[in-house]
């Protein structure tokens, strides 16, 4: 007999449907020629479900690379950790961080790119709240420092931490900057294997 779903599990359905309807007309049309109306008509749902779960159409942008991303990797990276065969944590952490690249391909190009110049802009006026929204890096993190053991280049956990991390997103901005003229999956995560590699060696 199948479950009835919690209040915030349907919650987490209906914001997950707005997002994937408002990625994809996007992808299809163009940010600009998107509007509320048409993802919540779209994606079936009344126009109040949206305002429950994103102020605007520029707070799904906001949210995208915070909530919306946290979201998409904890679902995939479950996923691989029940795959059931024993990972190493380079393979642990590159997995994650060549998924944080997927979810790029997944928003598309130009949700990208508008994700990034929003959320630095915020950073202006200061104080950033950036780090402490990115509660997926957390997950990273708690690999990192579970496999420090294994690191062969001398650095700190935090600077491992922060050279994936600033490699990721060096790649992520220089996708952005090159009008999504590179597989960021693939060549992408050729990148990161590389950076993982300096880091553990050949664990």
């Amino acid at each position: 007999m199948e479950q009835k779903k919690t209040r915030k599990e349907k919650a987490a359905d209906t914001k997950k449907k707005i997002f994937e309807t408002a990625v994809s007309l996007i992808k299809q049309k163009g940010y600009a020629q998107v509007t509320v109306s048409e993802i919540c008509q779209t994606a079936g749902l009344a126009k109040g479900s949206f305002y429950v779960h994103y102020q605007s159409k520029e707070d799904i942008v906001r949210e995208s690379y915070y909530e919306d991303m946290q979201a998409y990797l904890q679902k995939q990276y479950a996923a691989f950790l029940a795959e059931g065969a024993q990972k190493t944590a380079a393979e642990r952490i590159t997995r994650f961080l060549e998924l944080e690249l997927a979810f790029a391909e997944y928003a598309g190009h130009e949700l990208t790119c508008l994700a990034y110049a929003l959320n630095l802009g915020a950073c202006v006026p200061g104080p950033s709240v950036h780090f402490a929204r990115r509660q997926f890096a957390e997950i990273l993190y708690g690999e990192i420092e579970a496999g420090m053991s294994s690191v062969s280049c001398g650095f700190s956990c935090d600077e491992v931490f922060q050279y994936l991390e600033s490699t990721v997103r060096g790649i992520m901005a220089t996708w952005c900057f090159s009008d999504g003229a590179f597989d960021i999956v693939g060549q992408g995560g050729k990148f990161i294997r590389q950076a993982v590699g300096g880091i553990y060696g050949k664990e």
